[in-house]
């Protein structure tokens, strides 16, 4: 990983619509998440809770996934 002149290492920008993004630093051990829109707001995480974060929305991503293939499934048989 890269670090920026600031000595920040950027790991992921992921932009939600054009006023909104999560950005994920990290320096050394230290993790911080970044919910960037009108309200900003910074979580600064350790290793164990950003992996338990990580997991905890790939879970939810999962499941939103098996949700959205059911309701397409259902909208077209009706």
């Amino acid at each position: 990983m890269a670090k920026d002149p600031d000595g920040l290492g950027r790991v992921a920008e992921i932009e939600i619509d054009k006023s909104a993004a999560i950005l994920v630093e990290q320096i050394d051990g230290e993790i911080t998440v970044a919910i960037a829109s009108a309200v900003s707001v910074y979580l600064q995480l350790t290793a164990d809770q950003a992996r338990k974060l990580s997991r905890a929305l790939a879970v939810a991503a999962k499941n939103a996934e098996k949700f959205q293939t059911v309701t397409r499934t259902q909208g077209a048989m009706s």
